[in-house]
């Protein structure tokens, strides 16, 4: 019962088909023809009857593997969740909220694409791996919260270089794979200790992408999550974040790809169509998901048959009947 999903309830059924099997059997018993005859109308009648109930159950079978066509390119999102990409000086609102938007329009631009996300404060954080479910991307991104101010212990751009790098190789070891990279960032780097870093290592595992980066040189005044604006213990002067761009273009040449500021996303499609023209599709096994084939069309060619076999026992019974026919009339004349 497991694998039949049947047109009607199986009680109903099997109700509808006693009732047939019950008017077959009785012809049977009331025929006139011979009982070689009669019999083997009487098996051919019941194998139809049985093969359409057969059939009304829709037997299935447990499928585990198939071939589905892929995109064979691998977007890699890394964003700078620090207290700074709050500033309110971003297109829309914050400097986050424009980000999280660029993240969406990038995939909308690279659909089928494997996608992944990487966030980063003082510490970075793999939040999708490499993924087809955009919408459970979106949902990464829309769950991400403003950080705890007094949580902020400054924050570096080296911070998810390890996670990057894990990210990349992973995509270079499958066979026939593109991996694209886009750092969304201010590029602020206020924690003292922070050392002198480079990209440059993670170069040849980059096949195209660009960093993005948010604010303005006047700079925006930061907010908690409460909305209230953050002050520098020091000096208790409001907290103003200022965007980095010579720090931006450092990443962009150590990962081997262009900056840009976030003012007009689209002056990204240059980019995009150039990924989108040298990426392709692979086959691959998907294997992730248990679901149910039908069988039933395995019954239909010798239901075909035996349905034939009975139109043509019909014929040759009214051939019969009327030749009968013919020749009672010419004795009564």
């Amino acid at each position: 019962m497991r694998n039949l999903n049947p047109v009607i309830p199986v009680p109903a059924l099997i109700a509808i088909f006693s009732v047939i099997f019950l008017i077959i059997l009785i012809s049977w018993i009331w025929s006139r023809e011979s009982r070689i005859i009669s019999t083997f109308a009487l098996v051919r009648r019941a194998a139809i009857a049985a093969l359409v109930f057969v059939i009304a159950l829709r037997p299935m079978k447990e499928e585990r593997s198939t071939d589905i066509k892929l995109s064979n390119l691998d977007v890699l999102f890394v964003l700078d969740t620090t207290l700074s990409m709050w500033a309110g000086d971003g297109p829309v609102t914050t400097r986050f909220d424009a980000a999280r938007n660029d993240i969406q329009y990038i995939m909308e631009a690279l659909p089928g694409a494997n996608y992944g996300l990487i966030t980063f404060q003082n510490k970075s954080t793999v939040l999708a791996p490499f993924t087809q479910d955009s919408d459970a991307v979106i949902r990464y991104l829309n769950s991400i919260m403003t950080p705890d101010k007094y949580m902020v212990k400054g924050s570096r751009m080296d911070v998810p270089y390890y996670d990057i790098e894990n990210m990349l190789i992973s995509s270079d070891r499958k066979e026939d794979r593109q991996a694209v990279i886009f750092f969304f960032s201010d590029g602020e780097d206020t924690d003292p200790d922070s050392s002198d870093y480079t990209y440059e290592p993670l170069e040849c595992l980059v096949d195209g992408g660009a960093v993005i980066g948010y604010g303005t040189e006047d700079g925006g005044e930061m907010r908690d999550a409460n909305g209230f604006h953050v002050y520098y213990s020091d000096y208790l002067e409001e907290g103003v974040s200022h965007i980095d761009e010579d720090n931006l273009e450092k990443l962009a040449d150590g990962l081997g790809v262009k900056y840009f500021h976030c003012d007009d996303i689209s002056s990204l499609d240059p980019v995009l169509e150039r990924i989108m023209e040298v990426s392709g599709t692979v086959t691959e096994k998907d294997n992730s998901h248990k679901f149910l084939a039908d069988t039933y069309y395995i019954y239909v060619p010798y239901l075909t048959g035996l349905f034939l076999l009975e139109l043509f026992a019909v014929i040759r019974q009214n051939t019969r009947v009327r030749r009968i026919h013919g020749k009672n009339r010419k004795q009564k004349k």
